[in-house]
């Protein structure tokens, strides 16, 4: 089983070269639901996902992520995964101690962890982008007023070979203690 995951965590990488070949949305929505098994502060699972698969819904959300000519290979993305953030709902002693939202972002990363990870497992590469025009985004998915979201994961599929992973050496970032 190790391998299986250490396979997953060597093969995942940000794609920023989508194919043409088309994704369907049974799929995304299977990357979803094994993403909410995600863990969250007091289970309270802080997000929305917003499944964005229909061509015209895709090139709007394409161009949300496009401001100053940032990300311009999202134009070739099947499907994006927009990811909102919510209230935690925290046990009460959690609250007093860290303030409500104290974890949501920490959670978000854990639930956007699983869905590139779960979309990696299906053979389907993905991009997480954070450089987002927060209104257009929210017109382009119906997104209600006070609802944010600071992260969307770009899906399709590739051709690009995996790259060599370049990280700091363990040595610099793990202590045994």
């Amino acid at each position: 089983m190790f391998e299986c995951f250490e396979n997953l965590v060597n093969t995942r990488q940000s794609c920023r070269e989508f194919n043409d070949k088309p994704l369907d949305a049974s799929v995304v929505e299977k990357i979803a639901t094994l993403a909410l098994k995600a863990p969250s502060a007091c289970n309270s699972q802080p997000w929305k996902m917003y499944l964005v698969t229909k061509p015209e819904k895709v090139k709007a959300v394409a161009e949300s992520l496009q401001e100053r000519g940032r990300n311009p290979f999202v134009s070739k993305a099947k499907a994006f995964v927009v990811v909102s953030e919510r209230d935690a709902t925290l046990f009460e002693s959690a609250v007093q101690k860290f303030g409500k939202n104290h974890f949501v972002k920490y959670d978000i990363g854990e639930l956007v962890a699983y869905l590139t990870l779960g979309a990696q497992s299906l053979g389907v590469s993905s991009c997480i982008i954070g450089w987002i025009e927060q209104e257009k985004l929210k017109k382009a998915v119906g997104m209600p007023e006070g609802e944010v979201s600071n992260i969307v994961v770009a899906l399709g599929y590739s051709d690009i070979p995996v790259r060599e992973k370049k990280r700091k050496d363990a040595v610099e970032v793990i202590k045994i203690i």
